[in-house]
């Protein structure tokens, strides 16, 4: 049996779209494309996207083999990649709860 994902040995890159003007709603549908590419059998997998609108900026996450495939990926779903950057991910550790700030 298969696994419900697929599993890519690779790195973890962030595909930085500078994109003035753009919509919540744009870079939803852009990030719905993405996601259907992770079915299409090639080697990139998305893994998310942050939006930065106070820089007009998106960092799409993608793991992949190369920062081509990145580039090539980001393009195909409509997201204009001005650069991709390697990243390291770094969790909280699994024991540790999320502390948030009391109201007062």
């Amino acid at each position: 049996m298969g696994h419900p994902y697929q599993i890519i040995p690779g790195m973890l890159y962030a595909a930085k779209c500078y994109w003035p003007g753009v919509t919540e709603d744009v870079l939803a549908n852009a990030a719905d494309r993405a996601r259907e590419q992770n079915n299409s059998g090639d080697r990139v997998l998305f893994r998310g996207l942050l939006y930065l609108p106070g820089d007009e900026t998106a960092l799409s996450l993608f793991e992949a083999d190369s920062p081509a495939a990145v580039k090539q990926a980001s393009e195909n779903v409509g997201m204009p990649c001005e650069r991709v950057i390697a990243t390291v991910w770094i969790a909280p550790h699994p024991t540790e709860a999320p502390q948030r700030a009391k109201e007062q």
